[in-house]
């Protein structure tokens, strides 16, 4: 489900500016995504980037992937060199493999270390520029809530602490607009750095791209998992090396030390290994559980959308019967807006969690990558 924060925004900010006694357009459809005739969300009006292009622009621009495939071809060059060369010693050339496997997994694992901080880094720009829109329509309330307050004071209805706890309130909304304001530029930033570039300029990011569920098994996550991560299969080699080195020195014209030293290089790394197998486990265990959590606190972010829309609408009723004033409706909808903002950030939190599960499985699982990564890359 695509948050609809934007249009619920744009509703409040017409309804706040007209000030009339007419009712308010109804609120259907605000959690759906779905816009109304003519009016689009601001956000979608000025998006000059989405989350595909990002990344797409980060695997073209950035400095990660590039260093990652520049030096598994230094590793295949060498592999080359060491294979042609006939006086290449067999370490030598078991080292120059292993640099061409660790290479190939590296580039791999770059991949989906790119994603993770560049989804990152554009939830949180597009977070930051919502947050914006919903702190603005905050502090419209609140300087409503302080004129009604001053207003009944003037007629002796109010008292001047009730004005004055309007007033901290409005003074309070103007600090927390101004605080997500500052977010937005330093947001953009990061992003612009992991895409390569040294400013993003005033661009709204689009909103992202729904995550599918996760229904891959745990068991066929773990399958195949310790050739995919980078540190592990380092490790294996690290054995396999070290275990070639022993059966090497194992002879009388090897010094005893030599291979004593390669003996307890051995041991060493066998449990070097041993931990990284672990951790992998551990870790995919760890990341497919958050996700599934993460899953499962949106719908209850949902439920609560949905409440305080149903309030909303029977405030618009209210209002019609004239049981209800303009202000209150005009409060009902900057919670809607609040709930469709807390949507966003559990999405968003399912987002991440999917992201972090796909690094620590050595997988995508966001059907990202591998269309970012075709072709020349780079969107304009």
């Amino acid at each position: 489900m695509r948050t609809a924060t934007a249009l619920t925004l744009a509703l409040l900010l017409g309804f706040a500016s007209a000030q009339t006694t007419t009712a308010p357009p109804p609120a259907g459809g605000s959690s759906s995504g779905q816009q109304t005739a003519g009016t689009p969300p601001a956000a979608a009006q000025q998006a000059g980037l989405d989350l595909p292009q990002a990344l797409k622009r980060a695997y073209a621009g950035g400095t990660a992937l590039a260093t990652a495939q520049t030096n598994l071809q230094n590793a295949e060059l060498q592999l080359q060199a060491a294979t042609a060369d006939p006086s290449t010693l067999v370490v030598q050339k078991t080292q120059a493999q292993q640099a061409v496997a660790l290479g190939r997994v590296t580039v791999a694992s770059t991949e989906l270390q790119v994603l993770q901080s560049v989804v990152s880094a554009y939830l949180a720009l597009y977070e930051a520029q919502q947050d914006v829109s919903l702190a603005q329509a905050q502090l419209d309330l609140a300087n409503k809530n302080l004129a009604v307050a001053q207003a009944k004071y003037q007629d002796g209805n109010a008292t001047a602490l009730q004005v004055s706890q309007a007033r901290t309130a409005q003074q309070s909304a103007q600090q927390a607009l101004a605080n997500a304001t500052a977010k937005v530029p330093t947001n953009a930033a990061q992003l612009a750095t992991l895409l390569g570039v040294t400013d993003l300029g005033s661009v709204n990011v689009a909103a992202p791209p729904d995550f599918p569920r996760v229904t891959v098994k745990l068991a066929d996550l773990q399958n195949g998992l310790l050739e995919r991560l980078p540190n592990v299969v380092q490790a294996e080699q690290a054995v396999d090396l070290y275990t070639l080195q022993v059966k090497l020195y194992d002879n009388d014209y090897t010094p005893r030390m030599t291979y004593q030293a390669a003996k307890t290089s051995l041991d060493n790394a066998q449990r070097t290994l041993a931990t990284a197998r672990q951790n992998a486990s551990t870790s995919v265990a760890n990341a497919y559980q958050a996700a599934k959590n993460a899953y499962a606190n949106i719908a209850i972010a949902q439920e609560n959308l949905k409440n305080a829309q149903q309030v909303l609408v029977q405030d618009q009723a209210a209002f019609q019967a004239g049981t209800v004033a303009a202000v209150q409706v005009q409060s009902d909808r900057v919670n809607v807006a609040s709930a469709e903002y807390s949507v966003l950030q559990a999405q968003d939190t399912y987002r991440n969690a999917v992201v972090t599960l796909s690094l620590s499985a050595g997988r995508d699982l966001t059907g990202l990558v591998a269309p970012a990564t075709s072709g020349s890359g780079g969107a304009s």
